[in-house]
């Protein structure tokens, strides 16, 4: 409407990366014949910059932290025209025994697969994370 991707497809690209990425991690279809899925318990994005409608994107999607339950992707969504960062998301995903509809810990396969692709603490923190929408009322200047 207005030339530029809404709030709506921003959601939807990182979602789908964040699902292809579960697939990839061995989290998809099999992993649900198991008896186990993963659901989301938190998703929030950082926008940094303008998305013109129609442009063409690449998402990196990382897994940043996990414990035995839960892990949390990071992912980073570049502009292809110029490589430059348009919008930042973290996803919260919890590992859910489909019966119980409890979370549950990862079988030890699973959590050893998540470790080996776990980003590294020693490459610092990725760009906008840990980030959450605020209007910190702020003291007047004195």
């Amino acid at each position: 409407m207005n030339g530029h991707m809404n709030a709506r497809p921003y959601f939807d690209v990182f979602y789908e990366a964040g699902d292809l990425a579960c697939r990839d991690l061995g989290l998809g279809m099999s992993y649900l014949e198991e008896g186990h899925s993963v659901f989301t318990g938190d998703f929030h994005i950082t926008y940094v910059r303008e998305v013109r409608a129609g442009g063409s994107l690449t998402v990196a999607t990382r897994v940043l932290d996990l414990d035995a339950r839960r892990f949390v992707f990071h992912q980073e969504m570049i502009d292809d025209r110029d490589g430059a960062l348009a919008a930042t998301a973290e996803q919260l995903q919890l590992n859910v025994g489909v019966a119980s509809r409890k979370v549950e810990p990862f079988r030890p396969e699973v959590f050893e697969r998540l470790q080996k692709v776990q980003r590294s603490p020693d490459a610092g923190p990725p760009r906008n994370v840990g980030r959450a929408a605020s209007l910190m009322v702020r003291a007047p200047a004195r």
